[in-house]
């Protein structure tokens, strides 16, 4: 072990673990006893020395010589950084103390933040599980976040039992959310479903913050970027994409409405620090309310699974049509992009055709709505200034048209969050839902 200059040891400055090869580091006394604490817990099988273990690998991993996918820079400094955890926060320089030409690490403040996720405050993994009842069953969680990505007999993380991780968006709480994601994981397939239920999967559970719901959510937030509480749930769930390849285990993630953009902006963490997970994990974005064409990108450059065509699924709600294919262009523009890869003579033909006929599509679905669309949104405003009066009311009618009012009606009732829940094989699953609870009532 190299001794610490006399001007680092002067500052209270103790060096943490074995050296070896890679970056040194440092911590003042007060967090050195802490560190030191935690890594004799660590060694200790129990909830504590699991949340123990997480920490102290997060430090130890500081030796090498990347920034870990799951930190960032603080404040703007280019040597002041955080690694973000679900249960904890290290905030850490990097600063040259032995001359030579590479830096050590001196941790500055560790910020414990487990309570938080237990609260269900703070993005977590969470296992859940099928309980079976008189009533027919229900999906719930464990008393505890999980601190690792865990494999079991039942599900291996090997390639033909890879671990299904599913990321929520807008809904109640994390019940909710466990209740919600087993319809997506599936794809809506019953048969899938009894055996999700016979062997449990895990929630990446995001808190949702605010009173505005799922796609009207989107609305409300357009034009102002990615929050807070989702760039930090996107570190963290980066953090563990990154975990997965280190283990070389196959992985599934599907996101549901909003948790698209987490699951985004953690494939960018990835791509950011060059991270190919080697085809051994793949995306479903289900109902996204962010651009499948930036997903499809990142999913690339970071080394995803790309062969499932239809990895992403959406019903034509307001988030879904301006977010996810941001009005039919991402489909155009996914399709000229993988023109570009095509690298033999016949892949360019098949590319360039399905181009075309994307292009086409698009047109004749723009040529088809964008009338009747453009009259209602202006003769719902004319009817709003008469106070939607009877003759505001009937001038929407006829500015909408049968086919108008279809697109409408149908656009609305996919933007209702709690007919937007369940996975949809179709377009008319929100009204048969709708239909459904109304008869439910009688």
């Amino acid at each position: 072990m190299n001794s610490l200059p006399s001007s680092a040891a002067g500052m209270g400055l103790k060096t943490f673990g074995q050296s070896g090869s890679g970056r040194s580091i440092v911590a003042n006394d007060q967090l050195h006893q802490m560190l030191e604490g935690f890594q004799e817990l660590s060694r200790v099988p129990s909830s504590d020395g699991y949340h123990a273990l997480a920490l102290t690998n997060a430090v130890n991993g500081l030796r090498g010589a990347a920034a870990p996918v799951n930190s960032y820079l603080k404040n703007g400094s280019a040597t002041r950084r955080c690694i973000v955890g679900d249960g904890f926060e290290i905030e850490y320089e990097l600063i040259n103390y032995y001359g030579g030409p590479q830096t050590d690490v001196v941790i500055l403040d560790i910020r414990l933040a487990r309570r938080e996720a237990e609260k269900e405050r703070r993005a977590a993994l969470w296992e859940i599980e099928w309980e079976s009842k008189d009533s027919g069953g229900s999906w719930s969680r464990k008393e505890d976040p999980a601190m690792f990505l865990n494999t079991s007999g039942n599900v291996t993380g090997k390639k033909d039992s890879p671990l299904k991780i599913g990321i929520n968006g807008y809904c109640k709480d994390l019940n909710h959310a466990a209740e919600i994601l087993p319809s997506h994981i599936t794809r809506g397939d019953t048969v899938e479903l009894e055996k999700l239920q016979g062997k449990g999967y895990t929630l990446f559970y995001v808190p949702q913050d605010g009173t505005a719901k799922a796609g009207w959510r989107y609305v409300k937030n357009l034009g102002r970027g990615t929050t807070a509480k989702d760039m930090e749930a996107a570190r963290i769930l980066a953090g563990y994409m990154k975990e997965a390849h280190d283990k070389g285990l196959y992985v599934d993630w599907i996101s549901h409405r909003g948790g698209s953009k987490v699951l985004t902006k953690a494939m960018e963490q990835l791509a950011l620090r060059r991270v190919n997970v080697d085809e051994k994990q793949t995306i479903f974005l289900s109902d996204a309310t962010s651009s499948h064409y930036v997903a499809d990108n990142l999913r690339r450059k970071v080394g995803m699974n790309t062969q499932d065509s239809t990895w992403f699924k959406a019903t034509p709600g307001v988030a879904q049509v301006v977010g996810g294919s941001e009005l039919g262009l991402g489909n155009i523009a996914m399709a000229v992009s993988a023109l570009c890869r095509a690298s033999t003579g016949e892949d360019r033909i098949n590319k360039f055709v399905d181009a075309g006929q994307s292009a086409t599509n698009f047109y004749k679905e723009a040529k088809k709505v964008a009338t009747p669309t453009i009259l209602a949104v202006s003769t719902a405003v004319s009817a709003s200034t008469m106070g939607y009066s009877f003759a505001g009311t009937k001038a929407l009618l006829v500015a909408l048209g049968a086919k108008g009012l279809k697109l409408a009606a149908s656009t609305t009732l996919a933007s209702i969050p709690s007919l937007n829940e369940q996975y949809h094989s179709g377009a008319t699953m929100p009204l048969k839902q709708l239909l459904q609870k109304s008869l439910a009532k009688k």
